[in-house]
């Protein structure tokens, strides 16, 4: 037999809404280019990498962690929203960027690319990586996307923000 638990409310409780709203002032980036089909050098190893069109078109929803932050830091206050919506067209990843004016650090990221000086994006991943001794090139398999990352000088200098 499961033991019950007495309760005795005595005493109404109320929200105070003025706490529990949140802020409908997210700006999003809509269709953002997130990363295109080319040969980009990995920041780790610096060693190149194929990522193919049949590839990204694959793993598009392939999102572990959909985070947004600045320049691939991940302190605190650098994480400033999420990466929504994504899908691949022709080989090429887009998404939304949904970036929260709630610290300083997504305010100036925001200013910046209304003002047309930041618009460059870099992704972070997981890959499954294969060497084609053929052509003496490693290729990126079973992408798993862990975030993204607003920059001023992306490996993928097809990737924008705004048109």
């Amino acid at each position: 037999m499961k033991e019950k638990t007495l309760h005795r409310p005595l005493i109404p409780f109320k929200y105070n809404n003025k706490i529990l709203q949140k802020s409908s002032d997210v700006r999003i980036y809509m269709d953002a280019i997130l990363l295109t089909p080319g040969e980009f050098s990995d920041a780790m190893t610096m060693a190149p990498v194929v990522y193919t069109a049949s590839e990204l078109d694959k793993s598009a929803k392939r999102w572990e962690e959909n985070f947004l932050n600045v320049d691939h830091s991940w302190d605190t206050l650098d994480r400033i929203g999420y990466i929504k919506d994504t899908y691949s067209k022709k080989g090429v990843v887009h998404g939304d960027l949904h970036i929260y004016p709630i610290t300083q650090r997504a305010k100036d990221t925001i200013s910046l690319i209304d003002a047309g000086l930041v618009n460059w994006l870099s992704v972070e991943i997981m890959t499954q990586d294969r060497w084609d001794s053929d052509d003496n090139k490693r290729y990126a398999e079973d992408i798993v996307f862990i975030g993204c990352a607003v920059v001023t000088h992306p490996a993928c200098e097809n990737t924008r923000i705004m048109k």
